[in-house]
């Protein structure tokens, strides 16, 4: 599990957050608050350390905004997963874990086989990585929609504008893809867990 919470934090937070810091630095350079080459002079060690820090820091602190993104682009419906899963293993349509909460499922795969329900969490990291990023495209833009109303470089910063909104778009539908996928593999490993229909099926409310 150790291993796991740490690939999370690195996917989600860290990597991200590592984009944030970039922008951050070239922002505060063009203003005059901070100089680059100043930075240089500082022992490598502690640049590093201090920007891996910085950008851990980050990337918790935009999380919650880079997650409205969400409501401009919804993730498909867990029903979307259940039904392609269904359609690819016709055999599994009336087992009964199937119709349960995909959040219990990979709880239920941990339990099973960290090992595998591993794959399960990388696959929901990299889906937040994508999005965290998607989120830092778009500040991208704004920045560089900023220079180019202010200048100079005006064509350039239009391009880096136009690049940074495809490049937000795109991460934020393979984030979307990612997390699709990452329900269809929670079915996938279940289908594989012992008595998992008889633990489902003992929760489901009797009929009548």
């Amino acid at each position: 599990m150790t291993f796991a919470v740490g690939i999370f934090d690195l996917f989600s937070f860290a990597v991200p957050g590592a984009v944030q810091l970039s922008l951050l630095v070239y922002v505060l350079d063009r203003l005059g608050v901070l100089h680059v080459a100043a930075l240089t002079s500082a022992p490598g060690a502690l640049l590093v350390a201090g920007a891996v820090v910085a950008s851990y820091l980050l990337g918790h602190l935009f999380h919650p905004l880079a997650a409205q993104l969400e409501r401009l682009r919804p993730r498909r419906d867990a029903e979307e997963a259940r039904q392609e899963f269904v359609a690819a293993v016709p055999q599994a349509r009336d087992r009964a874990y199937v119709q349960a909460n995909p959040v219990l499922l990979v709880a239920a795969a941990e339990l099973h086989d960290k090992d595998a329900a591993g794959e399960i969490v990388r696959m929901r990291a990299q889906s937040v990585m994508l999005r965290n990023i998607a989120f830092a495209f778009t500040l991208a833009a704004v920045v560089a929609l900023v220079q180019t109303a202010t200048g100079p470089h005006r064509v350039v910063a239009a391009v880096a504008a136009a690049l940074s909104l495809l490049g937000g778009v795109g991460a934020l539908g393979s984030g979307r893809k990612v997390w699709h996928l990452a329900r269809i593999k929670t079915f996938e490993i279940c289908y594989w867990i012992p008595d998992i229909d008889q633990t489902f099926a003992a929760d489901a409310p009797a009929e009548g």
